[in-house]
Protein backbone atom coordinates (compact mmCIF):
# COMPACT_ATOMS: atom_id res chain seq x y z
CA UNK A 1 0.00 0.00 0.00
CA UNK A 2 1.48 3.38 -0.99
CA UNK A 3 2.31 5.89 1.71
CA UNK A 4 0.59 9.23 1.03
CA UNK A 5 2.94 11.40 -1.03
CA UNK A 6 5.60 8.72 -1.47
CA UNK A 7 5.82 6.62 -4.63
CA UNK A 8 7.01 3.02 -4.61
CA UNK A 9 8.04 2.28 -8.22
CA UNK A 10 10.02 3.82 -11.05
CA UNK A 11 10.00 2.54 -14.64
CA UNK A 12 11.68 3.66 -17.83
CA UNK A 13 9.07 5.64 -19.74
CA UNK A 14 9.20 3.27 -22.70
CA UNK A 15 8.41 0.31 -20.43
CA UNK A 16 5.37 1.55 -18.49
CA UNK A 17 2.34 -0.65 -17.83
CA UNK A 18 -0.73 1.51 -17.12
CA UNK A 19 -2.82 -1.57 -16.34
CA UNK A 20 -0.68 -2.82 -13.45
CA UNK A 21 0.65 0.56 -12.26
CA UNK A 22 -0.59 4.10 -11.71
CA UNK A 23 2.03 6.68 -12.67
CA UNK A 24 1.73 10.17 -11.18
CA UNK A 25 5.08 11.76 -12.04
CA UNK A 26 7.36 12.02 -15.06
CA UNK A 27 11.05 12.80 -14.53
CA UNK A 28 13.48 13.85 -17.28
CA UNK A 29 17.15 13.27 -16.44
CA UNK A 30 18.18 15.19 -19.57
CA UNK A 31 16.30 17.71 -21.71
CA UNK A 32 13.43 15.83 -23.33
CA UNK A 33 10.17 16.36 -25.22
CA UNK A 34 7.92 13.42 -24.37
CA UNK A 35 4.32 13.25 -25.55
CA UNK A 36 2.34 12.76 -22.33
CA UNK A 37 -1.37 11.90 -22.68
CA UNK A 38 -1.26 13.13 -26.27
CA UNK A 39 0.43 16.49 -25.54
CA UNK A 40 4.06 17.26 -26.40
CA UNK A 41 5.85 18.68 -23.37
CA UNK A 42 9.29 20.31 -23.30
CA UNK A 43 11.09 19.22 -20.14
CA UNK A 44 14.45 20.72 -19.15
CA UNK A 45 17.02 18.35 -17.60
CA UNK A 46 16.25 17.43 -14.00
CA UNK A 47 12.58 18.39 -14.05
CA UNK A 48 9.50 16.54 -12.83
CA UNK A 49 5.87 16.88 -13.90
CA UNK A 50 3.12 15.76 -11.53
CA UNK A 51 0.43 14.21 -13.76
CA UNK A 52 -1.62 11.04 -14.05
CA UNK A 53 0.13 9.32 -16.97
CA UNK A 54 -2.23 7.45 -19.29
CA UNK A 55 0.23 7.31 -22.21
CA UNK A 56 3.74 8.47 -22.99
CA UNK A 57 5.67 8.37 -26.27
CA UNK A 58 8.25 10.27 -28.28
CA UNK A 59 11.95 10.44 -27.45
CA UNK A 60 12.13 8.87 -24.00
CA UNK A 61 15.88 8.63 -23.38
CA UNK A 62 16.50 9.24 -19.65
CA UNK A 63 12.77 9.79 -18.97
CA UNK A 64 11.14 7.75 -16.21
CA UNK A 65 7.62 7.42 -14.82
CA UNK A 66 7.10 7.20 -11.07
CA UNK A 67 4.07 5.81 -9.28
CA UNK A 68 2.57 2.84 -7.46
CA UNK A 69 1.27 -0.65 -8.15
CA UNK A 70 -2.49 -0.84 -8.74
CA UNK A 71 -4.06 -2.61 -5.80
CA UNK A 72 -6.89 -5.10 -6.28
CA UNK A 73 -9.53 -5.31 -3.57
CA UNK A 74 -12.08 -8.11 -3.39
CA UNK A 75 -14.34 -7.12 -0.47
CA UNK A 76 -16.92 -9.87 -0.95
CA UNK A 77 -14.54 -12.53 -2.15
CA UNK A 78 -16.26 -12.84 -5.55
CA UNK A 79 -15.62 -9.57 -7.41
CA UNK A 80 -12.43 -8.02 -8.67
CA UNK A 81 -12.81 -4.33 -7.99
CA UNK A 82 -9.66 -2.47 -8.98
CA UNK A 83 -9.00 0.72 -7.06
Amino acid sequence: MPIHGINSIIHKAGDIDVTAFTYTKVYAGVAAAPVINGTAVNMPAGTTIDILVKSISGTLTNVVCIGDKVETVDPGGTTGVIL
